[in-house]
Order: C-alpha cells, then structure tokens, then sequence
C-alpha cells in the first residue's frame, strides 16, 4: 500500500493514549541482596493508580501483598524505598509510612504504628553484624509546615519494632540527609548532609564516624564524626560507597564535573588521574540512584557511569591506577542508565532505557581483558497486551549543539515528523507544527531515550524539541550555574533561541510551535508566555503552551512548597525576597498574566504538595480577567506528576486537541 499524505499534525498513527495508558509501568529502581544475590526491582504501574511493586527476579512474584505501595515521601521526591539483606526485603510502604520486612512469605511491620503518618523512612542500610539494626533517613513531619520539619538519621531495631535516634541536631528543621553506608565490617559509617540553601548536588558533604555497639542496650552510637570531603554552597559530594573497611568511594564536582573521588585515613584525592569532563552522576533528586559499583570484592576496580551529549556512557575504572576504560560494543545501545548495583565479581545490573525500546531492568556481564559486555533483559517495561506499533514508527532523536546569541552553546534534542504510513503534508511546501519541551528541576536533563508521549506526537505529524536550557544538568557545574540568579530569563531566552537558530527554524514552521512543561518546565512555560522580560510574551512567539503544575507566584512557592526545595528559588532568582522584591516580582507570571496572548493549557493534581494547586489557579484567574484564552483541568489524587492510567491518557489527549485547535487547524482551513 502506498504512503499517504495529510497535513501535518492530523495524521493518524496508532500510537493512541489508551495504547501509552493502559499497560504503563516504569522502572524506579533494581536491587540486590549483597548476601544472597537475589535480584528485586519496583515497579510503578499506572493501572494500579500508580503502586509502586517490589518484584522478585527470581519467582516472578511480588514481594509484599497486593496493596501494598513500595514508595516514600522523604524529601517528598523520595526514592530508597525498599533494600534486601539475607533473604529480607525492607520497605517503607505508602499506605501508612511504617517500614516491613517480608521474608519467606511472611510480612511484618518492623516500625511502630504511626496513625497520623508523622515519620517517614528512607534509604536504608543493615549492619553487617548486628542485621536487625538498620539505618535509615528519619523525616519528622511532627510540626508539618516547610520551616519546622526535621530529618535526621535513625536506627530502626526490627526486632523490637522501635527507633533510636542516630544523628541529630537542634539544627534539624533546616538540615538533610542521605545515603547512609555501613562500612563491610559496620565499625563506620558514611553519609551525605547538607543544609538550607544548598541542593544536595550543590553543596553535599561526606561525613564519616567511627560506630560502637553496646551490648547491654544493643543499641548503636557513633563517635568522631568527621568531615572528610566538599564543601557547603560551592562544592557537591554525593553517592559514598565503602570500597573496603578503610577506603571510600563517592563523586565531587570539585572540578567543576562530577567525577569519582576516594576517602582513606591518609587523605581524600580525585579517583582518576586527570579530570574527565563528564558528569558520573545525575543530581539526586531522589535517593539511592547510585551511578557506579564494584567488580570485584576487594573494591579495585568499578563499573561507572557518564555522561557525554547528554546520553550515558559505560566506563571500568581502576582505582589503584588511576584510568578509565570505555565499554565500547555493538550491544550496548543504552540512552540512559541508573541505578547500578554489584551482583557479583564483573557483574552487575541496572535499570536501562534506549532509544527504539522499552526500558528494562538488565544484568550485565563482563569477559575478558578488554571487559566485553553481555546484556541480558530481566524484565522490560513493554506492554503485554497492547497490540505492537508498526515497524519504523519511533522517531529517532538528533543530539544537537546549538551555537545562540553570544556564540553560547546550548544542548537540545530534535525529532523529526515520523510515520511510514505518511510521505508527508498534503499541503504544498508545508513545514511541521512543532513542540517544545522543558524539562523539570530545573536542574535536570531530557533524556534522549524513548518516550511514548513524544511518540505519540511525531507519528501525528509533529516535530518535537527538547531544549537543555543553561541550568540543565549532566553538561557540568559551570552549565548549571548558568542559571544562578537568571531563572525565568535565561532558560526562556535559551529556548527562543533554539528555536530561531538555523539547525532548527530550516526544519519546522516557528509560527507554529507550542512550548509545554511540567512543574519548572511549567514555570519556564508560563515565563516566556507572559514576563516583560520574554521577547516572546510581546509577539506571540508562541502558538501555544501547556503548562503542568508549574510554579505562577514565586512568593507563593517560596511559602508554600517542601522543605527540601524550601530554599532553592533563592539562588535560582539571586537572592531573597527580603534583599531583591523587584526580581521576585519581576519573574512572577502571574503579575504579567495580562502579557498573555498564547493560548494556555494549564493541568494540574489536586493533591500536590510541591506546587500546590494554588499556583495554577492564580494564573487562570489572571488569563480570564485579561480576557485571555486558557483551558484547564485539575485531576483528584494526583500529585507532582500523573502516576494513573486515567490521568496520563486525559493529560495526552487535552494537549493534543488544544495544539489541535489552537496552531493545527487553522492552517488546513486556509
């Protein structure tokens, strides 16, 4: 049959959103038992209202019972919600915040009963010695307002369901923790801290003590807590990982890129021999990602991962000499990688995402000398009864350097209008509607593997751009500095720029190109549409826009957001509210909402506690009183994100229709 031809933008494609919808189920991490190296991943499913599942690799079962939610609200982005030690699996659970143990198909809550859900558990790790003790991120929600809420670090005894306190301070209302890490033989232990105004990527420190157990209580203490990398506000130290009893692993951007460093009692130095100007981690947005892990049992040589054009790269590491070697082979196709974890001498596994396929939670062995890889699937995230995609459908993404004003250099990613079953626009000479993507954070990245979303707009007809703004992450710390005191200027500059740059307006039609984010792609969204400062508030640059709980009222989100992002916008604006008022006006949308020309989709969760609802409706509020054009809807028991099959199918087909009716249309009724 022979291809046929409609304008772009109106194409049909089987790429449907009950199709995205219905079987949708992402990987959030994969585990390992360091005893008995049974394999376990989670598994959030939209189906299931977005339950999060812990999975055994082995029986093909889950783990706890059916309601049962794997998932935490520590730094409410959570992350480190489940680990296993000698046949145990740990993990908090959703429903009612307390943390279980399930072992040999019994399951019992191993924290005391907490009714009103005040304490939240994260990131844990056994002692190797004493196994029913274990350290955890304690999040006291006891006075639950942003400014009063406390972490810590805390000893949950799963024998005597109980918790002792750890690490503490009166400081605690402004400090964090994570990634706490005994040492082999659990006579030290590591962590991350930082504190208000840092990030954790910011100005994340690593902490080492010596640890004392006491017989007579059985109980833990620690003593000479000491200080032994990075520091607070200009250097970020995260991810530590004890090599043996007397070596530590972790990254610092000490060097401007996040590369691997190493803790002895004699000093603490850089891992490799020169700088690799690459990022080995991500920034942790949520806990217990790990970017690298050992390949043998004396902790001599690591599996790692970086970061170059914004995809990731699989180096071994020698740690004694110093040097690096790419693992280069036809079977690695791999866009994206997290989670890595040891299994044994060589062999690890991770959650991995190309570009033409599914994510999947992948083992990995090494042979050989030279280190050549084997990849073998354990569980993929493809759906199991939806009806396969024609052949070619996916549209593969260009990497592009983007030389803008000023000979700045900005990261972006390009799909192309993809269908086999289309040749193209019936209408003569016709260039593409196109959608521009901002990602959250907005220290984050867009990642370059496949996406059923984007999918489902370029096998419509559409272009798609992703744009990398300066304050991206994965390109090194100066790019996110970028951003420092600049936001809602430069990220909004960066991605009028892309577009209007040669590689991309030869490509699609700017008159007709939507601009869409969630939470700070949101607010990125609602800046360019709206501010004094967007050139392109004042021409109607944009077609459209579709903004996903993002942030209006900079004032507003200051007040009312999480703890763990309470003092963000500060640096992001450059300064407080106290020390630059204008700014923080200036780069709120909502006192601008009268700018707006752009036909706006706002979507928002009900249940959102990072940009709670407020901040939608003060912008509708805004666009209806200039007599502007705005669409809306607000999902029930949704938060800072979709995680339902309803919602990510509703979410899909409002964009659609409004780029539809707002940019598509019209061109076709001419």
């Amino acid at each position: 049959m022979g291809q046929k031809y409609a304008p772009y933008g109106l194409w049909e494609s089987p790429i449907t959103a009950d199709a995205i919808a219905q079987d949708s189920v992402s990987l959030s991490t994969i585990f390992v038992d360091p005893v008995t190296k049974d394999i376990y991943y989670i598994e959030q499913r939209a189906s299931e209202a977005g339950r999060c599942v812990v999975m055994s690799n082995k029986t093909q079962k889950e783990v706890f019972y059916k309601d049962f939610n794997a998932r935490t609200r520590v730094h409410e982005y959570g992350g480190g919600a489940a680990i296993a030690y000698n046949g145990t699996v740990y993990s908090s659970n959703f429903a009612d915040f307390r943390v279980y143990a399930a072992k040999d198909g019994k399951i019992k809550p191993i924290t005391p009963e907490d009714p009103n859900k005040i304490y939240r558990y994260a990131d844990f790790c056994v002692h190797p010695v004493h196994t029913d003790l274990i350290v955890a991120i304690l999040e006291d929600h006891t006075d639950d307002t942003p400014r009063t809420v406390r972490n810590s670090l805390c000893i949950i005894n799963s024998a005597a369901i109980t918790i002792t306190s750890l690490v503490s301070t009166e400081d605690a209302q402004s400090e964090f923790y994570a990634a706490p890490r005994f040492s082999p033989s659990g006579d030290k232990l590591a962590w991350q801290f930082w504190k208000h105004p840092d990030m954790p990527w910011e100005g994340g420190q690593i902490y080492v003590a010596d640890v004392h157990y006491n017989s007579n209580t059985h109980k833990l203490s620690l003593s000479n807590a000491k200080l032994v990398a990075c520091e607070a506000n200009n250097i970020g130290a995260c991810y530590p990982m004890w090599a043996s009893n007397d070596k530590l692993l972790f990254t610092s951007d000490e060097s401007k890129f996040a590369n691997l460093w190493e803790y002895t009692q004699t000093c603490t130095k850089p891992v490799l021999s020169s700088v690799v100007q690459q990022d080995f981690c991500m920034p942790s947005w949520t806990l217990g990602n790990y970017s690298f892990a050992f390949l043998d049992e004396n902790g001599t040589k690591t599996i790692c991962v970086a970061w170059r054009n914004g995809r990731s790269v699989l180096y071994v590491v020698d740690i004694a000499a110093g040097s690096y070697v790419e693992i280069k082979d036809e079977s690695f196709d791999f866009v994206v990688i997290n989670n890595v974890c040891r299994l044994s001498d060589y062999t690890f596994v991770f959650t991995g995402w190309q570009s033409n396929a599914p994510g999947a939670a992948m083992l990995c062995t090494l042979t050989g000398p030279s280190f050549v890889p084997n990849f073998r699937v354990l569980s993929s995230t493809a759906s199991t009864s939806a009806k396969p995609f024609p052949e070619g459908i996916i549209s593969l993404p260009t990497p592009l350097e983007l030389k803008v004003a000023g000979d700045k250099i900005v990261y972006a990613v390009y799909y192309a209008p993809n269908n086999p079953a289309y040749g193209g626009s019936s209408i003569p000479d016709e260039k593409p509607p196109c959608v521009l993507g901002v990602h959250g954070g907005p220290t984050g990245l867009e990642t370059q593997n496949l996406n059923w979303q984007k999918q489902y707009f370029t096998s419509r007809g559409y272009a798609w751009l992703d744009v990398n703004y300066s304050g991206s992450s994965c390109y090194g710390r100066a790019y996110v500095e970028r951003l420092q005191g600049n936001w809602g200027i430069t990220d909004v500059s960066d991605c009028i720029d892309a577009v209007q740059s040669p590689q991309i307006s030869s490509l699609i039609d700017t008159k007709r190109t939507a601009i869409r984010g969630g939470s700070a792609g949101g607010y990125t969204t609602l800046a360019a549409i709206s501010l004094d400062s967007s050139p392109a508030s004042k021409t109607k640059f944009f077609a459209s826009a579709t903004n996903s709980y993002g942030i209006s009222n900079m004032e507003l989100f200051a007040n009312d957001t999480h703890k763990f992002e309470l003092m963000y916008v500060i640096k992001l604006l450059g300064g407080t509210k106290e020390e630059i008022p204008k700014v923080w006006h200036d780069r709120s949308p909502v006192y601008f909402s009268a700018n707006i020309k752009t036909p706006l989709l706002v979507l928002q969760g009900n249940d959102d506690a990072i940009v709670p609802p407020a901040q939608s409706w003060t912008i509708i509020d805004g666009v209806l009183k200039s007599k502007g054009q705005v669409e809306a809807h607000f999902f029930d028991g949704e938060q800072h994100g979709w995680r339902t099959s309803e919602t990510i199918k509703k979410a899909i087909e409002f964009e659609r229709e409004w780029y539809e009716k707002s940019m598509v249309r019209s061109i076709v009724a001419t």
